[in-house]
Parts: structure tokens; C-alpha cells; sequence
């Protein structure tokens, strides 16, 4: 491409080991802002990304590279410098004039590079420029380099389009771009090691291409750990020099700090002179961090605080963090007060905090496995020092399922009792019997109800938390002896308790039972809607905890019952993840569902090893088998049904039904139609066996049973199975009223999934008494037993054939033209529809299906 280029001064010689970013550089290339600014400290790349576009400069346009070097410069300086550039005399006048009425005159189509703006602040030279800005000519486009944001009228250029900024965290290298940069220093790292490399260094280049710099693999362990000479020295050269004293004794006490609010920025900064956080985020030094639900945080880079933090003394750390710790004890932010008094060893302060931290907070965020970790942190003695601690501690042990490590908490209370004032006794027994009546119902056991009682009526009115805790005790506990109404009537009252308070994260809390009750009446779409209604005041309230994660795995729960299989599989697995950030022990769900998924699929291989991993978890979580053993013993027995291994189905069942009645145990929460449902596999593997007047007696039993209490859904499946075993008993005009029954009732509730086991069974039978209106429910059952691959769409097609040859998702992205997070949604709802879990699966599946064949057509009918 011919072009003609003048270079003012040298560009940049891209780097021995060079990793083109055309994510970075396109955008630059592709549009036509006049003001093009790349802001970040250094070692961000920002003068080679401006070497990559001037390389690929279009063909005609003239370039101006100007290597300012950072130091100052005045408008009459950068005058001259253009002018030279130009080659035109300079003539006389006021220098921004004169640069505008120069620029003007320039008919060619030109870039104007400044490299490494001043690095200082310089007014005069800011306003010059900022005027210059306010009447760019259209064949101008400027691109600058800086490591300070100059205080130029960005929003307005913004607003106008004429501007494109990229900062730091764009900068920053991502996944791709790290890996070939390891590939380029000849290193192949597993995964895990490349994600802490990133992690560590925040994907910051230079720093990064130091540490690997004459690397041998086996010692990036410690240089990840120790850093390097090269490094700091880096640091210290390049980013830090210049820096003014006071500015620097900022840095050094934000470095002791993880993460921190403006407002506390600014009280521990406050002698260091006029704004200290707005100079430092002008350097791009600061980092925006919203890792919960307490607003925009702030922190260093990580790498510029560890290497800080070094060089400070303990006793100057220790006295940073007490101050931060007082500040965020003051303003109710306990967890973090607590973590500060930590880190300044001062765990008795971190006690006394602990005070203040309540069943709020447990969940938000991480906080059981926070306080937990507590627990391990600070003397034992601590945590049994006052009965306020010892009841959050038995309530945070409830919440994470280690239920036999409660009793031996609660046992410290005897130390405390009795009380000198009768008051505070009642309380504090009412607090206990609260733990007990939770305590009781994660066990299964019937003596819930009475403690929940106990404590509801003598706990205080202002106690709102712990009786709304008892109010769910209680509803859980009606909702497993399937009282629906009295349930609902429950948890009605624990969501006016919960909203007269204007606690979200307990409102939402309940509304996962009552998306239980939905579900056990048979209204899916409503339990939809109040999930996806829950979901979003969680979000509003920036509520970040284990809650978000249950909530998408119900919703993934209920898409599995609606028949939206490929959805379901997609926003089970997103629950995992997130429930997952939290070691919440509703991670189960997921697991259960998935495995669910997987062996309707007739993939029972991946359905166990998916049952076995939620059961490791558990064990890891050191929740009690008490908790979890009869939802995976029904998961098991199910599997063993479908799989046609009817004898081993029946004793897992039956030793599961015997084992609860002969206990007393009810149904554990979340699971409260447990026994039910193994009644109905029992009577399904008695009909597979050929006793048919005993499957016929149980399916009429427990079909009249869920139709007196409500529990619609079921009853629903079993007008089904009931199809079946009538037939078989050689009565087929109960089959099909029944039949008609079912579709009616299946028809209301969009209940897909037992019309999806009928049909696999009887199809003719379904088609043939179908009304008009119901056949489009058989059509949605249809898809969803139908040969994995057929829906697959056109574009889906597309992105198959290219995994096929070998693309990378990057070259995927540009052959299609679709960003990179296009092809990794199409690539995970390809794997979805084809039921598998990899890319190589994907295309062996494919193959299998005919799908990649040459004679093919391009593309298949899109059914989802």
C-alpha cells in the first residue's frame, strides 16, 4: 500500500517478543475519531499499539510522529516541533493560533502522533491543545500517548464522538494475548499457571515480559512469589520516578490496602495535600474494584501495592491499617474492619468487631465462609468469649450444613447462663431454641416446630431477623408435611417481616421456598417470573452472595419442567459457577439437575460422575450425610431405572423410603416432595416389572393424595404413568380419560417433562387424543426427545464447521466477523444442543450426526 510518511521523530521498534493486538488496534484503524487517547502507566504498550496503527497507516495519509519523551514542553515548544515536522516556517503569533490556522491549511489527510505526553502537569500546554480540539479539521486525527490523563474536556469530545480512550485495564493483556506472549519466551504453562501469572501481574505487559524474561519454568513458582531485581527496579525507574513526595507517600499508605472506598481514601490521605486520589487516578495508578455490593471501591495495581508494601516498615503498616480498621468499623462496614484489624494483628480488636457482625451479613458476599475462616484465624476462645458470638457462630455453621460442629458451639452458652437479668435470659434461650428449630429442620427432624415456636414466642419484636429465621423453620417444615397453604401462609408472614426491615437479601431468601411452593403446585411460569423478579432486586441491590446463585439454579430447575432443555442446561451451569464463588452447599442443585439432564440425554456415565462430584463437594463442605443422602439416593434409584436395572432401583428406593419412616425424617429443605417421588419410581419399576394392579394401586394413591394437597405437578406426572399402567391392565378407555386428564392439566401448567417420557413411550397414543390446542405442547415435547443437532442454526452451523478445521475462537470471531463473547455463546449453546461438554466432543457428535458431511446442506431448521 503506497503511502507517504513523514517521521519527525523515530518510532518505537516493536518488542523481540511481539504479540499483535488487533482487538486494540482495529477499533483504532477502523473508525475516524479525531481524538484517539491511550492513557496507562508505564509498560502498558501504549507507544507500540500506536506503531502497530501507524504501520497499517491508510493509503494517502500523511504521518507526524512526535517523541515528547515525557518531559515539558510549552505551546511555542510544541509549535515548533510541528512545524518542523511540516517543514513550513513558523510564522509569527500566539501559538495555539498559529498551530490551528497551520493545521488548517494542511490538505492532506494527516495523523499526528504524540508520543509519551508530558508527564507533568502543564496547563498552558493542556488549554492549547484543548482549544485545538474544539475545531479539528475533518482530514485530522490525533493519537496521544500519555501516562497522565491531561485535563483536557474529555466528556465533551465524548459526547460529540470525536473522541476514543483507552485506558490501562484495556490495555492489560487478556487470555489470548498472555498465552502467546508465553508461546513467544518458548513456555507452555498448564492453565491454572498462566490464570495466576495474569492474575497476579493484572495483565500488565512489561512487568509480565520481565518475569519470563530468561525464565526456567520450575522457578516461576518463586519469582511469582519473590518477584525479581529486574522487576522492581522497573517499577521503581519507570513508573515511580518523578512521582512528588507526598504523592508517593500516598501510594505507599493505599498499598497496604486491598480494596478501599474514596471516602477512605481520602481520611487516611488527608494531610498529604489537595486531592492526592484524583492525581493518582489520573496517572491511571488507581483501579476501580466492585467486588460487592458496597458500591465502587478503589485499589492500586496489584503488582505497584505488593512492591510497595515491601518497602514500607511493619509498625508504619500496622499503624495504616488500625486507622483504616477504625474508619470502616465506624461507617458499618464490619467484615472489612475486622479483615484490617487482622492484618494488623490485632485480633482482639478483630473480636471485638466480630461484635457487630450479624445474620445479615451472612448473605452477602462470602461471608460464611469469611467468618468461618475467622474462626480458624483467631484464638477459639475468642469466638466463645460472649453469647452473641457463639449464637453467629452456631447460625453461620447452619448456613454452610456443617450441622455437627453446632451442638459443641452451643454448648459454650452453658458458660453464660443463668443471666442476672431475667430478661436477657429469655432472650438468650430464645436465640437458642431459634439455632435448634433450624437445626432440627436441616435434620430432617419434627421437633423443629416446637423450638421455632418456642423462640417466636418470646423473642422480642426488634429480634426481626431471628424471628423471620423461625417463621422459614416453620414454613420448611409445613411445606415437607406438603401443607401447602399453611406454608404459604408463613412465608407470606417472613416476607412482611422481611420488607418492614428493607432487607432484600432476606426477602429473596424466602422467595426461593415460595418458588419451591410454586413448583410443587404445578405453576411454573409463575415460579419463573418470581425468580426472574427476584433475580433483578437482588442485582438493583448489588447484592452479591449465595443467593444469586440459588436463584439461577431454581430457574434452571423450572426451565427443565417447562421443556427448555438447552436453557435449562446453560443456566444450571452458570448457578454452579456462581454458587460455587461462595462454597454454598445449594451447589447440589446444580449437580443434580445436570446429572438429570445428562441421563434423559442417555449419557448415564456423565450423569454419575456429576452425581459423585456433588457428593465429594459435600464431603469436602463437611456437610453431614443426614442433609443430602436421601436426594441422592432418589437421584441414584431414578438412574438405575432409567437404565433398566429395575432390581437395583427398587433396593435403593425402598431402603430410602423404609430408612425415613422408620426415623421420622422429613423431606430436607429444598427437596420436599422427596418421599412422594420415591413412591412414584417404586410404583414406576413395579409397573417395568410386570406387577401392574400394585403399580396401578400406588400411582391411583398418590395421584389422589398430591391432588388433595396441592401438589399438582406430581399428580400430573402420575395421571401419565397412569396412562401407561391402564393400558397394560387391559382398560383403555380409563387410559385415555385419564389421557385427556393430563394433557388439560399438563396444557395449564406448560409441564413438559413427563409428556416427554409418554411420548418417547407411546407416541401414537399422545397424537391420536391431543386436541387442536394441545398438539403444541406435543410439538415442544417432540423437540426435546428429538436426535441432538436439529436445532441447530445456520450461524451455529457455521462456527461448527470452522471448530471442525481447527479455528481458534480469535479466528473465528474475525472470519465471521463477531466479537470474541459472540462465539463463545454460540459455541456453548452448540455444545448444549449436541449434549456434550468439550469442543473435540462437539465435533465427534457432529460427524456422527452427519452434520459436518460435504453433501449436507449449510444449514439445518432452527427449532429452539
Amino acid at each position: 500500500m503506497s503511502q507517504s510518511v513523514v517521521v519527525a521523530s523515530r518510532q518505537p521498534r516493536l518488542p523481540p517478543v511481539h504479540v499483535p493486538r488487533p482487538r486494540l488496534y482495529q477499533p483504532l484503524l477502523a473508525n475516524d475519531y479525531r481524538l484517539n487517547l491511550i492513557c496507562a502507566p508505564a509498560g502498558f504498550g501504549k507507544s507500540v499499539l500506536l506503531s502497530e496503527c501507524a504501520r497499517q497507516i491508510p493509503s494517502g495519509t500523511r504521518l507526524l510522529w512526535l517523541d515528547l519523551g515525557g518531559r515539558a514542553l510549552s505551546p511555542a515548544g510544541l509549535l515548533e516541533r510541528l512545524s518542523g515536522a511540516l517543514r513550513v516556517p513558523v510564522p509569527p503569533g500566539e501559538p495555539g493560533e498559529v498551530l490551528a490556522t497551520l493545521l488548517e491549511r494542511v490538505e492532506q489527510r494527516l495523523w499526528i502522533v504524540l508520543d509519551d505526553y508530558p508527564r507533568q502537569p502543564n496547563a498552558e500546554l493542556d488549554e492549547c491543545l484543548d482549544r485545538l480540539f474544539d475545531h479539528i479539521p475533518p482530514n485530522l486525527r490525533w493519537f496521544v500517548a500519555c501516562r497522565r490523563q491531561p485535563a483536557w474536556n474529555l466528556p465533551r469530545l465524548m459526547l460529540l464522538g470525536e473522541l476514543l480512550e483507552v485506558d490501562a485495564q484495556g490495555l492489560a493483556l487478556d487470555t489470548d494475548e498472555l498465552h502467546q506472549l508465553l508461546l513467544g519466551h518458548g513456555l507452555k504453562l498448564p492453565s491454572e499457571l498462566e490464570t495466576r501469572v495474569r492474575q497476579q501481574y493484572e495483565g500488565w505487559p512489561a512487568l509480565i515480559s520481565l518475569l519470563l524474561l530468561k525464565l526456567d519454568p520450575a522457578q516461576l513458582h518463586e519469582r511469582l512469589l519473590a518477584g525479581t531485581a529486574l522487576l522492581r527496579d522497573y517499577l521503581e525507574r519507570e513508573v515511580l520516578n518523578g512521582i512528588a513526595a507526598p504523592l508517593r507517600e500516598a501510594l505507599q499508605v493505599l498499598a497496604h490496602l486491598p480494596r478501599f472506598p474514596e471516602a477512605l481514601g481520602g481520611h487516611l490521605l488527608a494531610t498529604l495535600g489537595a486531592a492526592p486520589l484524583d492525581e493518582l487516578r489520573s496517572r491511571q495508578l488507581l483501579v476501580a474494584d466492585n467486588p460487592d455490593s458496597s458500591g465502587e471501591q478503589l485499589r492500586l495495581w496489584r503488582p505497584l501495592a505488593v512492591a510497595l508494601a515491601r518497602q514500607h516498615d511493619r509498625a508504619a503498616a500496622i499503624a495504616i491499617h488500625l486507622r483504616a480498621a477504625q474508619w470502616l468499623f465506624e461507617h458499618g462496614r464490619v467484615r472489612e474492619a475486622i479483615d484490617q484489624a487482622l492484618a494488623a494483628d490485632r485480633p482482639e480488636l478483630a473480636a471485638s468487631y466480630l461484635q457487630g457482625f450479624n445474620h445479615k451479613h451472612l448473605l452477602v458476599e462470602d461471608s460464611v465462609r469469611q467468618f468461618l475462616q475467622w474462626r480458624d484465624e483467631l484464638p477459639r476462645a475468642l469466638f466463645a468469649s460472649s453469647p452473641r458470638l457463639i449464637i453467629m457462630l452456631a447460625w453461620t455453621l447452619v448456613f454452610r450444613g456443617r450441622l455437627d460442629e453446632v451442638d459443641d458451639c452451643l454448648a459454650d452458652l452453658a458458660h453464660f447462663l443463668p443471666q442476672a437479668d431475667h430478661n436477657r435470659q429469655t432472650q438468650l434461650l430464645a436465640e437458642w431454641q431459634a439455632v435448634q428449630g433450624s437445626l432440627h429442620r436441616q435434620r430432617g427432624l419434627a421437633a423443629a416446630r416446637e423450638h421455632a415456636l418456642a423462640a417466636l414466642a418470646a423473642l422480642a419484636p426488634t429480634n426481626w431477623a431471628t424471628r423471620m429465621l423461625c417463621l422459614q423453620t416453620l414454613a420448611q417444615h409445613a411445606l415437607a408435611n406438603q401443607q401447602l397453604e399453611l406454608g404459604e401462609e408463613l412465608l407470606s408472614e417472613g416476607l412482611r417481616v422481611a420488607r418492614l426491615n428493607g432487607s432484600l437479601a432476606y426477602e429473596a431468601m424466602l422467595n426461593l421456598d415460595r418458588i419451591h411452593l410454586l413448583t410443587l403446585r404445578g405453576e411454573l411460569v409463575k415460579g419463573l417470573e418470581l425468580v426472574e423478579l427476584s433475580a433483578r432486586q437482588v442485582s438493583a441491590g448489588l447484592l452479591r452472595g449465595p443467593v444469586l446463585g440459588r436463584l439461577r439454579l431454581l430457574r434452571g430447575a423450572l426451565l427443565v419442567n417447562l421443556g427448555r432443555l438447552e436453557e435449562a442446561r446453560v443456566e444450571l451451569r452458570d448457578g454452579l459457577q456462581e454458587s460455587g464463588r461462595y462454597d454454598d452447599v445449594y451447589q447440589l442443585f446444580g449437580y443434580f439437575g445436570l446429572a438429570e439432564l445428562a441421563a434423559e440425554a442417555g449419557d448415564f456415565a456423565q450423569a454419575l460422575q456429576l452425581m459423585q462430584e456433588g457428593e465429594r463437594l459435600l464431603h469436602w463442605f463437611k456437610v453431614p450425610e443426614i442433609r443430602y443422602r436421601g436426594m441422592l439416593d432418589l437421584a441414584s434409584g431414578s438412574l438405575f431405572l432409567r437404565q433398566g436395572e429395575l432390581s437395583a432401583a427398587e433396593t435403593v428406593l425402598r431402603g430410602l423410603l423404609e430408612r425415613y419412616r422408620q426415623q421420622g425424617l422429613l423431606a430436607p429443605s429444598g427437596f420436599y416432595s422427596l418421599l412422594p417421588r420415591v413412591r412414584h419410581r417404586l410404583a414406576l419399576v413395579a409397573l417395568r416389572q410386570g406387577r401392574h394392579a400394585e403399580a396401578l394401586a400406588a400411582l391411583l394413591e398418590l395421584r389422589d393424595e398430591c391432588l388433595a394437597n396441592g401438589q399438582f405437578g406430581l399428580a400430573c406426572e402420575c395421571r401419565f404413568s397412569l396412562v401407561e399402567a391402564w393400558l397394560l391392565a387391559g382398560r383403555a378407555a380409563d387410559a385415555e380419560q385419564e389421557l385427556r386428564q393430563g394433557l388439560a392439566e399438563a396444557q395449564r401448567m406448560q409441564l413438559i417433562r413427563p409428556l416427554q417420557a409418554l411420548y418417547a413411550r407411546q407416541p401414537e397414543l399422545l397424537l391420536e387424543h391431543a386436541s387442536e390446542e394441545q398438539q403444541q405442547l406435543l410439538l415442544r415435547a417432540r423437540q426435546t426427545v428429538s436426535e441432538p443437532g436439529e436445532q441447530l442454526s445456520a450461524r451455529e452451523l457455521e462456527v461448527l464447521k470452522l471448530i471442525a478445521a481447527g479455528r481458534s475462537n480469535r479466528e473465528i470471531a474475525e472470519r465471521l466477523f463477531i466479537s470474541l463473547h459472540t462465539v463463545k455463546t454460540h459455541a456453548h449453546r452448540i455444545n448444549a444442543k449436541l449434549k456434550v461438554e468439550r469442543r473435540t466432543q462437539a465435533v465427534a457428535q457432529a460427524k456422527r450426526l452427519g452434520l459436518l458431511d460435504e453433501g449436507k446442506p449449510s444449514a439445518a431448521p432452527d427449532l429452539g
